[in-house]
Order: structure tokens, then C-alpha cells, then sequence
């Protein structure tokens, strides 16, 4: 082999060699750099995992009680439907009965008070007849 192409061999591997080192140099820190992130970042996790969890059960708990009340909400309506439907066959049967009324009562009651002004007519008129005899 040619002492210059050793000399310039021995030279390349040298400055390859220089070059790796400072590359290594450079990236240590940026490895340590990276270490520390995912070190902070697994702390987040775990921290945000730790504050998650309850959250969950909470919101769990509290979807819960919203179905429930929900279902509450609905049996009630559905009695107050109940009593409004019972309230208008009262006020249907009300009316019917007043209706009835009407017919059994009021239309003779009519009839018999007009019967009694006859009457009375019939004895006014009576009374003057006889009231113009006896003078």
C-alpha cells in the first residue's frame, strides 16, 4: 500500500472518528433532554390518569342519577296525564249531569211557575168578578 494513501486512510478514519465523537458529544445532551421529557411526560400521564379516574366515576354517578330522575320526571307525567284525563271525564259527567238537571228539573219547574201565574191570574180575576158583584 502507498505510504500517502495510508497517511490520507489514517487521516479519514481519524476525522470520521473526530466527527463521531463530537456528534455523540452533541447528542448526549439531547438523549438527556429527551429522558427528562418522557420522564415528565409519564408523570402527566399518570397524574392526569389519577385526576381522570374519580372524574369518571363521578360523571358515571351523576349519568346515573339524571337517568333516574328522568324516570321519575316520566312516571309523573304519566300520572299527571292520568289526572287530567280523569279530570275531563269528571268535567264530560258534570255536564251531563247538569244537562239532566236541566231536563228533570229547571223545565218543569218552568212549567209550574207558569202554572202558578195562571193561577194567580185565575184568582185575580176570580176575585174581581166577585169583588164587582158585591158593589
Amino acid at each position: 500500500m502507498n505510504p500517502t494513501l495510508a497517511t490520507l486512510l489514517t487521516i479519514s478514519v481519524t476525522v470520521i472518528a473526530a466527527i463521531m465523537v463530537l456528534v455523540l458529544i452533541f447528542f448526549i445532551p439531547v438523549l438527556l433532554r429527551v429522558r427528562r421529557t418522557a420522564r415528565e411526560a409519564e408523570k402527566l400521564i399518570d397524574s392526569v390518569h389519577l385526576q381522570v379516574a374519580p372524574v369518571s366515576r363521578d360523571v358515571s354517578a351523576i349519568s346515573r342519577d339524571v337517568k333516574s330522575i328522568v324516570q321519575s320526571i316520566h312516571r309523573q307525567v304519566d300520572r299527571v296525564e292520568g289526572g287530567i284525563e280523569t279530570a275531563h271525564d269528571m268535567a264530560v259527567l258534570a255536564k251531563e249531569f247538569q244537562i239532566e238537571v236541566k231536563h228533570r228539573i229547571e223545565e218543569p219547574l218552568l212549567r209550574l211557575a207558569a202554572i202558578a201565574v195562571g193561577v194567580r191570574r185565575g184568582v185575580e180575576a176570580m176575585s174581581g168578578i166577585f169583588c164587582r158583584r158585591m158593589t
